[in-house]
C-alpha cells in the first residue's frame, strides 16, 4: 500500500518506445507511487480516459488531475494487477484494489482496465468496476 505523500518517484527522462505490456506495468508503478512525472511519460498527451461512474476525460493532464483527486479521498491505496492479457497494442488487466479513505474506511474491489498503447504511450484507457458495490462500502 502507498500512503499519500510518500514514495515519490524521481525525474524520468523522455520515454523510449516500450512494449504495450511494459508501458502498462509502468502505469501501475506510477499510479501506486503517485509518481506523476512517470505517469505523464506513460500517458499520451491526447489520452482518451473512460472511467467507471464518471465522465470521460481527454488529455493526460485531466487524467492525472482525476487520479490526484481520487487519491485525496483514498490516501492509502494499492492497485494490484493480478492478470495481464496482451493482444497487439491492447492490454487487458484484472486488478485487485485495496485502500482506505481519509476517515479510515477500508475498501476492496476487483476491476478491469483496458489499455490501448501506441509508441510506448497509453492513448486510450477504459476502467471497469462495480460502482454500486463501492458506494455501498463507503456508506457502511
Amino acid at each position: 500500500m502507498v500512503v499519500q505523500g510518500h514514495a515519490r518517484g524521481q525525474r524520468h527522462p523522455a520515454r523510449q518506445p516500450m512494449s504495450p505490456l511494459e508501458t502498462v506495468k509502468d502505469y501501475f508503478a506510477a499510479l501506486n507511487a503517485e509518481d506523476w512525472e512517470l505517469m505523464a511519460s506513460v500517458l499520451h498527451p491526447e489520452l482518451d480516459l473512460i472511467p467507471s461512474g464518471s465522465r470521460p476525460r481527454i488529455g493526460s493532464d485531466k487524467a492525472i488531475a482525476m487520479f490526484q483527486k481520487i487519491f485525496e479521498r483514498f490516501p492509502v491505496h494499492q492497485d494490484n494487477p493480478t492478470r495481464f492479457l496482451e493482444a497487439g497494442n491492447t492490454v487487458v488487466v484484472e486488478i485487485a484494489f485495496a485502500g482506505s479513505t481519509a476517515d479510515g474506511t477500508k475498501v476492496a474491489f476487483e476491476a478491469v482496465d483496458i489499455f490501448d498503447v501506441e509508441d510506448g504511450r497509453i492513448c486510450r484507457l477504459s476502467q471497469w468496476f462495480d460502482t454500486a458495490a463501492l458506494a455501498s462500502m463507503l456508506e457502511s
